[in-house]
């Protein structure tokens, strides 16, 4: 009987002595995820070095922008940047383009569009010009969308074709608008 209360003892003096580490306690779950605070964003480029962005999908490259300088805000998945001085040239599935240049560009991540505004000149890669005081290019749909004192000009059977209105609508290389 005493070995019995001996071991016994012992086999409590050791527990004593060699505690089984505690479990750690589990963080209860989050209902809301941690708040990100809103980011800012600045850069600026030169003439010879500009700021640039370039937008593709898979291998394609859907455009590329070319700016003075920039300021882009972002919060929760969303970003919006806005380019002064920008040069945006637009790649269409055939590989033409349209090279367009604005005061100023925005880029919304959110809607996707880039949208040019405070006068747009444009050219396409097959010689059409357009001007116009806002060009959006809805990255869904792949389409230009103008408005304000637009003028397209292009060849066309060997003559010269103006086309005026105040909105169009139009794929990259400018052969199949409607203007209104």
């Amino acid at each position: 009987m005493r070995f019995i209360c001996t071991l016994a003892l012992a086999g409590a003096l050791l527990g004593a002595c060699n505690p089984q580490p505690q479990k750690p306690l589990e963080a209860a779950p989050s209902a809301t995820p941690p708040v990100v605070p809103p980011l800012k964003i600045t850069g600026h480029g030169t003439a010879r070095s500009p700021v640039r962005t370039v937008e593709q999908t898979g291998n394609r490259k859907l455009y590329e922008l070319l700016a003075r300088s920039f300021v882009s805000h972002s919060a929760h998945n969303v970003a919006q940047a806005t380019f002064q001085e920008a040069t945006v040239t637009f790649y269409d599935k055939d590989g033409t383009s349209l090279t367009a240049q604005a005061p100023q560009a925005a880029v919304d991540e959110r809607t996707r569009k880039v949208v040019l505004s405070g006068g747009v000149r444009a050219h396409t890669s097959s010689g059409a010009t357009l001007t116009c005081d806002r060009l959006t290019f809805d990255r869904a749909t792949g389409l230009l969308n103008g408005d304000g004192t637009v003028r397209m000009t292009a060849q066309q059977n060997g003559s010269r074709e103006v086309l005026t209105g105040n909105t169009f609508t139009s794929d990259i290389n400018l052969t199949r608008m409607v203007m209104k």
